[in-house]
């Protein structure tokens, strides 16, 4: 970020938080869209860049991580109108970052991404935490200061240790400090690609959730079955128990620990494309 609270998009290193979820709105890019498969990439990152460009006019200088977790849950939360998309919770909308900024509902997974992005942005970077049944973001502590936790899909409410606690003691689930050690990005976006696997069937794609299970297929390391029955999916609040085992366990379960690389992702998603639009292209019959 710029002295005097401006604010000029830098180019930073790769990968950026977004770089998953901007794979996946590709690879669900529609119709003539096809044509130009970076277009909806680069649309998401000039509305995340100037979200970052309105954040950093209104943050004090010197910096604390915790004035940006707070000043940017007011900018989303209470003026732009963000929030978690509790009335449609399982639909795949809520999983893909270009929808999640156009209609402003998602689930904590997404919306975790999009908020870290705009942090990344003025020079704050937040940790990814998959508590059992919800997924937070952290500050990063300081010698003299904790972190902060910051629940997107209630409205950017800012969390301290035991608030987490207590998230995950109201499902029946012992407490451990290890529960908010950050998870890697190559778990969050794997765990994006297995919403809308989940989505999905739901919705009864069949030929989307086969195409989704090619890239969980790739992942480089996945649980057991028996390790996944004995951590069965946890809801979030507000959503049974029941519609979590419908859909498989939300992205802030523990049920999966299926990581895949950027790279990994890129090559997946441009070699499936191509066989898509080979298929497309065969003449019927």
């Amino acid at each position: 970020a710029a002295d005097g609270g401006s604010y000029a998009p830098a180019a930073p290193a790769l990968p950026a938080v977004e770089d998953g979820a901007l794979l996946l709105v590709q690879w669900y890019a529609a119709g003539a869209a096809l044509r130009e498969p970076e277009a909806g990439a680069a649309r998401c990152r000039a509305a995340l860049d100037a979200l970052a460009v309105r954040l950093g006019r209104r943050l004090p200088r010197p910096l604390e991580a915790a004035d940006a977790v707070k000043a940017l849950s007011a900018q989303l939360f209470a003026e732009d109108g963000f929030r978690g998309n509790e009335v449609d919770y399982y639909a795949p909308q809520n999983s893909l970052l270009d929808r999640v900024l156009e209609s402003r509902t998602g689930i904590p997974i997404s919306l975790s991404v999009l908020f870290a992005a705009v942090c990344r942005r003025v020079g704050v970077q937040l940790d990814m935490i998959g508590l059992p049944g919800h997924f937070l973001l952290a500050t990063r502590p300081t010698p003299t200061t904790p972190r902060t936790f910051v629940d997107v899909f209630n409205g950017g409410r800012l969390l301290g240790l035991r608030e987490c606690e207590e998230i995950v003691t109201s499902y029946g689930i012992g407490w451990s400090d290890s529960m908010v050690t950050p998870v890697p990005m190559s778990e969050v976006w794997t765990r994006m690609v297995r919403n809308l696997h989940n989505a999905s069937w739901r919705a009864g794609d069949v030929t989307n959730a086969r195409l989704l299970e090619h890239l969980l297929a790739c992942c480089s390391a996945s649980t057991t079955a028996a390790a996944r029955a004995a951590r069965p999916p946890v809801p979030y609040p507000g959503v049974s128990a029941e519609a979590a085992e419908a859909a498989g366990g939300g992205e802030g379960t523990q049920a999966s620990h299926m990581m895949m690389s950027v790279p990994e992702m890129q090559a997946l998603l441009q070699m499936l494309a191509a066989s898509a639009q080979v298929q497309a292209a065969a003449p019927p019959g």
